[in-house]
C-alpha cells in the first residue's frame, strides 16, 4: 500500500516539474484585396437592386410597401458598410443604374469601373447586382401537444421553404476581380397557440429575408478577409526558474529577453529533454518574431531529439501557416 502511495506522489511530482503553461497569441489578418497603385484604400458600394441612396432613411419605411428583394438588398448593403468601416476602410455609398434582373451577367465594363473608381479616388467598387427572394406557398401546419410539464398546452407549428439567390461583384481599377454567387433554400418554422397565429407568424417573411441578406454579406466578408489564424501554444515554463521568467517575459511581449534566456540552454547536451523543450520554446519565440522558417527548423530539431506530442501538433500548425 505504501508503495502505491509512493508511485502516486512521484507521478504527481513529475507532472508538476513538466507543467506546460498555455499562452494564446493572436495577430489580425490583413484584408486580402490589395492594389499597390491605389493608396487611399477606399471602397465604393452600389446597390443596383434599389435606388435608395440614403439607406438609414429607407430602412425606416414600412416593409409592406417594398418587396422582399428590396429589403434584402438594403440589409446586405448595410452589413457591408458597417463591417468595412469596422475594418478601418474608407467606404462611400454611390448610386448606379438599376441592374437587369433578367440578365445575371449584367456586369459593368472595365472602362466604366475604372472611370467610377478614378472619379471617386477609390480602390474598389462593390456592386450588388441581383437579389431574389421567393417563398413556397405550400404552408405545412400541424398541431402538437407539449409535455405535461407545461400543462399540456396545444402548440401549432407552421413551416415554409424560402428560395434565395444573390450576386455581388467587386472591381478594381483593372476591371472585375471577384464574383460572388450565393443561393440557399432554407426551411423556416413558426409556432402559435392557434393555427391562425402560427400561419400569421410564418408569413412575417421580412425578418427572414433581412437575416439572409446579413448572412450573404457575412459570407462575402469572410472570403475577402480570411479567418484569423489563432492557436494556443503550450510553453514549457516550470522546468526551471529561468523558463518561468522567460514565460512571464513572453506574456508581456518582451521577446528579445525571453529569447536570450532560452539561448543559454542551446548547448545543454547533458539533458536531451531540457534541450528539446528549449528548442521548442525558442521555435515559438521565432514565430512571434515572424521568422516561420526558423521556427519550423527549431521545432523539427526538438521533435527529432525528443518526440513530444505538443511539438508534433505545433509542427502541423506551422506547416499549415507556411502554406497559407
Amino acid at each position: 500500500m505504501k508503495f502505491k502511495y509512493f508511485i502516486f506522489f512521484a507521478f504527481v511530482f513529475l507532472l508538476s516539474c513538466t507543467e506546460v503553461k498555455y499562452y494564446k497569441w493572436e495577430r489580425s489578418s490583413q484584408f486580402y484585396l490589395s492594389d499597390d497603385n491605389c493608396a487611399t484604400k477606399k471602397f465604393l458600394i452600389a446597390n443596383r437592386i434599389t435606388k435608395d441612396k440614403d439607406l438609414e432613411q429607407s430602412e425606416s419605411l414600412d416593409y409592406l410597401f417594398r418587396g422582399l428583394e428590396r429589403q434584402g438588398s438594403i440589409a446586405t448593403i448595410n452589413f457591408l458598410l458597417d463591417t468595412l468601416k469596422k475594418l478601418n476602410f474608407d467606404v462611400d455609398l454611390i448610386e448606379l443604374p438599376i441592374a437587369n434582373i433578367n440578365n445575371l451577367d449584367d456586369t459593368l465594363s472595365a472602362d466604366s469601373a475604372q472611370y467610377i473608381l478614378k472619379s471617386n479616388n477609390a480602390c474598389w467598387l462593390i456592386t450588388l447586382d441581383y437579389f431574389k427572394a421567393f417563398f413556397d406557398n405550400n404552408i405545412q401546419e400541424n398541431r402538437q401537444e407539449t409535455s405535461q410539464d407545461y400543462g399540456g398546452t396545444t402548440i401549432y407549428y407552421a413551416s415554409r421553404k424560402g428560395v434565395y439567390r444573390a450576386i455581388m461583384r467587386i472591381y478594381d481599377r483593372n476591371g472585375l476581380v471577384r464574383h460572388f454567387d450565393f443561393s440557399q433554400e432554407p426551411i423556416f418554422n413558426a409556432t402559435g397557440n392557434t393555427k391562425a397565429e402560427a400561419l400569421k407568424n410564418i408569413f412575417k417573411t421580412q425578418d427572414f429575408t433581412v437575416d439572409w441578406g446579413y448572412s450573404f454579406a457575412r459570407s462575402v466578408i469572410k472570403q475577402l478577409s480570411p479567418p484569423q489564424m489563432t492557436t494556443v501554444r503550450g510553453i514549457y515554463a516550470n522546468t526551471n526558474k529561468d523558463f518561468k521568467k522567460a514565460f512571464k517575459l513572453l506574456k508581456i511581449e518582451d521577446i528579445d529577453n525571453a529569447k536570450a534566456i532560452y539561448e543559454k540552454y542551446i548547448d545543454n547536451d547533458n539533458d536531451k529533454i531540457i534541450l528539446a523543450k528549449t528548442l521548442y520554446n525558442l521555435a515559438i519565440v521565432y514565430e512571434f518574431m515572424g521568422q516561420l522558417d526558423k521556427s519550423l527548423e527549431l521545432a523539427n530539431q526538438s521533435y527529432q531529439l525528443y518526440p513530444l506530442d505538443i511539438v508534433k501538433s505545433y509542427l502541423n500548425y506551422l506547416k499549415v501557416k507556411l502554406d497559407s
